[in-house]
């Protein structure tokens, strides 16, 4: 609690808040225990508050009333932790591929730029990208805008026609595209950026997955921080050195992916994800479809997932519809092109609705696409499920 005099003179009162929430659906969010709070509330004077676009109010607002202040970030950048189950399907066929399941395990690093006011990122932290053995590892990460519009990335892994401003920023890639280079060696314009997950991926085992990730060395309650630059850094290696951050977050990873070995369980038919159950259009009816790049709509049903190893209830965020393909008729894989169609069915939901739209007109051969059932427990922890088709 404290009282805050402002350059021209104004005053505010501030109060940082933590608080835990028990919602009705049997979930509940609990503060981190960390000194960064949950909210900010003000009264009095709102003046010298920042925009989106890191520039002052100029109208800021002056009244007795508690509100919220917000947290004034000009990106927001996120860290959280994922399992996934894979069941895939081959675009060609419609029939499954072999293996037909396989699971990922990974860390979600986001960071979402609405107002279109940066250019890249350095996020550093536990785990990542590392030339050298046991030093804290970091990753270089570049704006979907310069992705989409940037001449030096045009035909580049990442180069998306249709990315829009508030996708998540992808990660740049090292020479061989195999995976992301450390920030000090990454040439996002030779080798392009794609992705924003961090970890392991397409294992049929858990258990395989399981001493994967672990030998990564990340640890809940790791602090992982965002320098974030609204220069031109990101066109040569090493171009932040001697650049100044417009801003500095830092993320402190709650949870840990689970055991992917328990959420594994006896086998595919068994495990702990949730599960489409019923479906009016077939595999092979909605491969056929996307082939042709028609629209096609499927009602389906689902299971909820079991007990996870903490106990806490998973609750469905959202389900989305994803497909993407080759931009271009000369066959290379760059540029894409992709479609996105998020729904909100509620977070006990169990039916709901499988839609793909015509796609773009930019989306001229399409190869792959995916219908995924979203889960979260509110404290950093996801666990999905997706539908391929590849």
């Amino acid at each position: 609690d404290r009282t805050v005099t402002n350059a021209d003179g104004t005053s505010r009162r501030e109060i940082d808040i933590k608080y835990d929430i028990t919602y009705k659906d049997g979930s509940k969010f609990e503060s981190p225990d960390t000194t960064t709070p949950d909210e900010t509330i003000i009264s009095g004077s709102s003046a010298g508050a920042k925009m989106a676009d890191g520039t002052a109010c100029a109208t800021p607002g002056s009244k007795s009333d508690w509100r919220f202040y917000g947290n004034r970030k000009v990106v927001r950048t996120v860290v959280n932790a994922q399992n996934e189950r894979n069941e895939r399907t081959a675009l060609a066929t419609g029939l499954p591929l072999t293996p037909q399941v396989r699971y990922n395990k990974f860390l979600n690093l986001i960071v979402n730029d609405p107002a279109s006011v940066a250019t890249y990122a350095v996020l550093t932290g536990p785990g990542l990208s590392t030339t050298t053995v046991g030093a804290v590892g970091s990753l270089k990460i570049l704006s979907t805008r310069l992705l989409r519009t940037a001449p030096e990335l045009a035909g580049k892994p990442g180069n998306v026609v249709n990315w829009r401003d508030f996708d998540s920023w992808r990660i740049c890639r090292n020479a061989a595209n195999t995976g992301a280079a450390p920030a000090d060696t990454a040439d996002c314009v030779v080798n392009g950026a794609d992705g924003n997950t961090w970890g392991y991926f397409n294992n049929a085992s858990g258990a395989a997955l399981d001493t994967s990730f672990a030998a990564l060395n990340i640890a809940a309650g790791a602090t992982y921080t965002f320098q974030i630059y609204n220069d031109d850094g990101w066109k040569t290696v090493n171009g932040q050195i001697g650049k100044t951050p417009i801003a500095t977050y830092t993320n402190i990873l709650r949870a840990l992916p689970y055991s992917a070995a328990t959420l594994a369980g006896t086998g595919p038919a068994a495990d702990l994800f949730a599960r489409i159950t019923t479906s009016t259009k077939t595999s092979a009816e909605i491969a056929t479809a996307i082939r042709a790049k028609a629209a096609i709509s499927s009602d389906v049903t689902w299971s909820v997932p079991g007990v996870m190893p903490d106990g806490r209830v998973q609750q469905l965020a959202d389900t989305l519809a994803f497909e993407q393909g080759q931009a271009n008729s000369d066959g290379k894989t760059w540029p894409r092109s992709r479609n996105l169609l998020f729904s909100y069915p509620g977070p006990q939901a169990t039916s709901g609705n499988y839609t793909h739209p015509v796609p773009v007109t930019a989306l001229v051969l399409p190869t792959y696409a995916s219908f995924a059932l979203e889960y979260n427990n509110r404290n950093g922890n996801n666990v999905g499920i997706n539908y391929t088709f590849e």
